[in-house]
């Protein structure tokens, strides 16, 4: 959006998306955790490996020309929109409505999360993703039901993005002002869209996530964004 509405060099918007999830994302983690959406042991793991990722991703994405980016970008939204969307129909009328960690007993929080995430979040860094796209689906293949997989992709978001957009801002592809518009709108959204979760069935919540990521990539790698 900020490519094709606002016109920003693809770095820029990796930098300003980063950082507007950092901020934005805050509201909706106070929610998420009122209702018990997120899984600490394995979000903390899940953030050192990101973190390291991260750092690593966006290092790489300084370097590389923007035309590579957006092939990258596209090419790897779209991907993940088919797998999540494929996961929602396959899922459909087979998962429970809403699982909290109160339900759970223990999810994955060892080295396939760590060695996971940290490629997740180098991936992360190369596409400017806040996080969610690869974080998301990492978690739902080792097996955390879509609640909690986005409550606690949604809490370790505010420190791996707020380090990848220090790294991109040190650098000089931060737009401040970007950063304060779109994060005043979004930190509203964030909030909205938390809340919404609770009446949401689970493969609508993956379905919806795979269509939008999809049909994003999809206009990214044809060269329509």
């Amino acid at each position: 959006m900020m490519m094709a509405l606002l016109g920003l060099p693809i770095k820029s918007a990796y930098a300003v998306n980063m950082a507007v999830i950092s901020l934005t994302t805050i509201p909706g983690v106070i929610y998420h955790y009122r209702m018990r959406h997120v899984y600490n042991k394995g979000m903390v793991i899940a953030t050192i490996g990101a973190t390291a990722g991260v750092l690593l991703g966006t290092q790489l994405a300084i370097y590389v020309p923007s035309t590579v980016l957006k092939k990258i970008f596209g090419t790897a939204c779209l991907g993940v929109g088919i797998y999540m969307t494929y996961k929602a129909v396959k899922t459909k009328g087979k998962l429970p409505p809403r699982v909290t960690v109160d339900d759970v007993k223990r999810l994955e929080r060892g080295a396939k999360l760590i060695s996971l995430m940290f490629l997740a979040g180098v991936a992360t860094g190369l596409c400017g993703f806040g996080g969610g796209i690869y974080y998301m689906p990492v978690y739902n293949a080792l097996g955390y039901p879509i609640h909690i997989a986005i409550g606690s992709s949604s809490t370790q978001m505010i420190f791996v993005a707020g380090v990848g957009a220090t790294n991109l801002a040190i650098h000089g592809f931060m737009e401040w002002f970007y950063v304060a518009s779109i994060g005043t709108v979004t930190l509203l959204f964030s909030w909205l869209g938390a809340r919404a979760t609770k009446t949401m069935k689970a493969w609508i919540l993956t379905a919806a996530f795979g269509i939008l990521i999809g049909v994003t990539g999809a206009c990214v790698a044809t060269g329509v964004i």
